[in-house]
């Protein structure tokens, strides 16, 4: 079997951003009515929202570049891997003020989920992004064992 390569990362990428966009449309044309709303908690879920979708920004950026390669891997499944980490971390913190969207009525919620899609934007696997992520930036763990002290 062949591994992952870009164009398939494009089509998981591509899938993955479409969630959040598809979602917000749902949002839009079928919300539920405004008696079954609580726009009461608007305000805190504004600010749950807000710490989620920088929370994920951030642990999209961090989180995979930590990702070791293991010695059966090859540098197209490291840069899959990463990048799909990275991506999901995004469609999720992406998701969740949708979610609170539609239980507040709130619509400021919309321009949170709006940067949580911007950030997954700015992850589109191009030839130098996927290159930048195949490379093995840490040491293993072994290695760092023999290290003295």
């Amino acid at each position: 079997m062949n591994g992952p390569t870009r164009k398939m990362a494009v089509v998981v990428w591509g899938a993955l951003l479409a969630t959040p966009v598809l979602f917000a449309g749902v949002t839009l044309t079928a919300s539920p009515p405004h008696d079954l709303r609580s726009p009461e908690l608007a305000g805190l879920f504004r600010w749950m929202s807000a710490a989620v979708v920088g929370l994920g920004v951030a642990l999209s950026r961090i989180l995979p570049p930590r990702l070791r390669r293991h010695d059966r891997g090859s540098r197209d499944a490291v840069a899959f891997t990463r990048l799909a980490v990275a991506w999901a971390i995004l469609e999720g913190a992406a998701m969740f003020p949708l979610v609170a969207e539609l239980v507040t009525g709130d619509p400021l919620l919309y321009l949170l989920c709006a940067a949580a899609v911007a950030a997954l934007l700015s992850l589109y696997p191009s030839e130098g992004r996927w290159k930048g992520f195949a490379v093995q930036p840490l040491e293993s763990h072994g290695a760092a064992r023999r290290m003295p002290r």
